[in-house]
C-alpha cells in the first residue's frame, strides 16, 4: 500500500513538472529591457515605415534584442557591437539613444549586398533618414565603422565624431550635409577612409587633414569646398585615393605633385584650376589622371608617356595648346591593377595641334580615344586600326582632311565612330560593313562623295542600332531601302543632303521609329502610307520640308 502511494506521488510530481514546462512554453517570463534594449526602441521609435522591416523589434513578445533583425551581440557581455540597418528603406530621424550603445565596434567594411553579415559595426546607409546627426554619436566610443551615406540627413558634420578614437571609416556620402569640414577631425588617430562626397560642404579643405598618417582615402567630390590645392597633400605617404571632382578649388596644382607617390587615384577635374601641368607629374604612378573640366594651360607634358601605370587619362576641356605628345604612344596596360580593364585617352575640348600621332595605334587596350573640338590637323592615321578593343572613336570638329583608313574597320569592337565638323574626301569605306557592333556613325563629308558614297547603309550592321544621323553629307541616288531591316533604328536623320526619288515603303517596317528627318533633300512622290501601320505613328515627327515634289497623304499624321 505504500508503494502503491509512493507511485501516486511520483506521478502527481511528474504531471506538475509537465504542467508547469507547458505554462512556461506558453507564458514565458519577460525579462525588462536594460538600457541598451531601451537604446533599440528609443532608435526604432525615431523611423518611420518599420512596421514591416523591423517587425521583431518588440519588447513585449521578445526581450532577447540580440535576436533582432539588424543587430548582433557580443556573446559573452551580452551588448550590442553591430546594427546594421542598410537598405531597409528607413525613413524619419537618427535618435540621440544611439549614443547608449557605448559598445559598437567593427571590422573591416563589407557591402551591405553581401551574402556575409556584417558582423561588428554601425551601417545606417541607403535608406531615407532625414534629420542631423546626433551630437551623441560621438559617445559611442568603441566605434570602427560609421556608414550613414546614401540618405537625406542634413545639418553640420558633429564635431562630436572627433571623439570616435577608434574610427577607420566614416562614410556620410550622398547625403545633404552644409558648412566646413571639421578640422576636429584630424583628431581621430586611426581614420584610414574618409568620404564625404556629394554634400554641400563648404569652406576649404582642412591643411591638418594631410597630416594623418593613416588615411588611405579621401573622397570629396560633389562638394562646394574653396580654397587651393595645398602642397601637404603629399604628405599622405598610405593616401592611394584622392578624389576633390567638382568643387570651386582654384590655384594651380601643386608644384610637388610628383611626390605623391602612393596616389592611384587622382581626380581634381570640374574645379577652377589654372596653370599649367607640373612636369613632375610623370613621376606619380597613379592609374586614374583626371584633370579634365579646369582652366589648365600649355603644353601637355611629354613625360606622361612614361606614366606606365596609367590607364585613365582625362586632360578634356581644358585650355591646352600643342601637339598631342607621340610618347603618349608608348603607354601600355601593366596589369598592375586588374581591377581596371580599359584604357581611356580623354583630351577632347582644348586646342590641340598638330597631325595625330601614329604612335597612338600602339595602344593597344586603348578603349576610348576623344580628340574631338582641338585644331587638330593632318589625316586620320591608319595606324588606329590595330586598336582592337577601341570601343568609341571620336575626331569630331578639328581640321583633319583626307580619305577615311580602311584600317579602321580592323577595330573590331568599334561602337562609336564620329569624325564630322572635317574636311574629310572619299566615302565611307566599304569594309565598315564588317563592324558588326557599330551603333553610332557620325560622319560629314565637306567635298564632293563620290556616287556610291551612301553605298554603306547597305551594310549588314547590327539591328540594335537605334540611331542614324547621316545628315548635312553629299550622299546621292536613291534612299537604301535596306534601311528597314534595322528593326530597333528609332532616330533616322538623312537631310541636307541629295537623296532623290520615293521613300522607301520599308521604312513602314521600322515599328520603333520616333523622329524621320528627310528634309532639303531632292526626294518626290507620296509619304508612303505604310507609314500609317507603325505603332509608334502617334507619337512620330517627320520632317519634310525642303522637298517641294514629295508630299504626305491626309490619313497620315506628320508633323511638319
Amino acid at each position: 500500500m505504500a508503494e502503491t502511494l509512493a507511485v501516486k506521488r511520483r506521478k502527481k510530481g511528474v504531471v506538475l513538472c509537465c504542467v508547469m514546462a507547458v505554462v512556461m512554453i506558453l507564458f514565458p517570463r519577460v525579462s525588462p529591457l536594460n538600457d541598451e534594449g531601451k537604446a533599440l526602441m528609443s532608435i526604432k521609435a525615431s523611423f518611420s515605415n518599420v512596421a514591416n522591416v523591423l517587425l521583431d523589434w518588440d519588447d513585449v513578445l521578445n526581450a532577447d534584442f540580440c535576436s533582432w533583425r539588424g543587430v548582433f551581440c557580443d556573446i559573452v557581455s551580452i551588448s550590442v557591437v553591430s546594427l546594421n540597418l542598410s537598405n531597409l528603406n528607413l525613413a524619419g530621424e537618427i535618435s540621440p539613444a544611439v549614443g547608449d550603445l557605448r559598445n559598437l565596434q567593427s571590422i573591416p567594411f563589407i557591402p551591405a549586398n553581401n551574402s556575409v553579415f556584417l558582423k561588428n559595426g554601425r551601417d545606417l546607409q541607403g535608406n531615407k533618414l532625414t534629420g542631423q546627426i546626433p551630437d551623441e554619436i560621438g559617445s559611442c566610443v568603441s566605434l570602427v565603422l560609421l556608414d550613414l551615406s546614401d540618405n537625406l540627413l542634413y545639418g553640420d558634420v558633429p564635431f562630436s565624431i572627433s571623439k570616435l578614437k577608434q574610427l577607420e571609416l566614416l562614410n556620410l556620402k550622398n547625403n545633404q550635409l552644409s558648412g566646413p569640414i571639421p578640422s576636429t577631425l584630424t583628431q581621430i588617430p586611426n581614420l584610414k577612409t574618409l568620404d564625404l562626397a556629394r554634400n554641400q560642404l563648404t569652406g576649404e579643405i582642412p591643411r591638418l587633414i594631410y597630416w594623418n598618417e593613416v588615411l588611405q582615402y579621401l573622397g570629396l567630390r560633389g562638394n562646394s569646398l574653396t580654397g587651393t590645392l595645398s602642397p601637404d597633400m603629399c604628405q599622405l605617404t598610405g593616401l592611394w585615393y584622392f578624389d576633390v571632382r567638382g568643387n570651386k578649388l582654384t590655384g594651380p596644382i601643386p608644384e610637388n605633385i610628383g611626390n605623391c607617390t602612393s596616389f592611384e587615384i587622382l581626380d581634381i577635374s570640374y574645379n577652377q584650376i589654372t596653370g599649367i601641368i607640373p612636369y613632375n607629374i610623370g613621376f606619380l604612378q597613379v592609374a586614374t589622371l583626371s584633370l579634365q573640366g579646369n582652366r589648365l594651360t600649355g603644353k601637355i607634358p611629354e613625360v606622361i608617356g612614361l606614366m606606365q601605370a596609367l590607364a585613365v587619362l582625362d586632360l578634356s576641356e581644358n585650355q591646352l595648346v600643342g601637339p598631342i605628345p607621340p610618347i603618349l604612344g608608348n603607354l601600355s596596360y601593366t596589369g598592375k591593377l586588374l581591377t581596371l580593364i580599359c584604357y581611356t585617352r580623354y583630351l577632347h575640348g582644348n586646342k590641340l595641334t598638330g597631325p595625330i600621332p601614329p604612335e597612338l595605334g600602339n595602344m593597344s587596350k586603348l578603349s576610348y580615344l576623344q580628340l574631338n573640338n582641338n585644331q587638330l590637323v593632318g589625316g586620320i592615321p591608319a595606324e588606329l586600326g590595330k586598336l582592337e578593343q577601341l570601343f568609341e572613336l571620336n575626331l569630331a570638329n578639328n581640321n583633319l582632311a583626307g580619305p577615311i583608313p580602311e584600317n579602321i574597320s580592323s577595330c573590331t569592337a568599334l561602337n562609336q565612330f564620329n569624325v564630322h565638323g572635317n574636311s574629310l574626301s572619299g566615302s565611307i569605306p566599304l569594309s565598315f560593313r564588317n563592324l558588326e557592333s557599330l551603333t553610332y556613325l557620325y560622319v560629314l563629308f565637306c567635298t564632293e562623295a563620290n556616287s556610291d558614297s551612301n553605298s554603306w547603309i547597305r551594310f549588314n550592321i547590327t539591328s540594335t542600332c537605334p540611331v542614324r544621323n547621316l545628315s548635312s553629307n553629299k550622299f546621292k541616288g536613291s534612299i537604301p531601302v535596306e534601311l528597314g531591316r534595322i528593326v530597333n533604328l528609332d532616330t533616322l536623320d538623312l537631310s541636307s543632303n541629295d537623296f532623290s526619288g520615293h521613300v522607301p515603303v520599308t521604312i513602314g517596317d521600322l515599328e520603333h521609329l520616333l523622329t524621320l528627318n528627310l528634309s532639303s533633300n531632292h526626294l518626290d512622290g507620296p509619304v508612303p502610307v505604310e507609314f500609317g501601320t507603325l505603332r509608334s505613328i502617334q507619337f512620330m515627327y517627320v520632317f519634310i520640308e525642303g522637298n517641294p515634289q514629295l508630299y504626305h497623304p491626309e490619313l497620315i499624321i506628320v508633323s511638319l
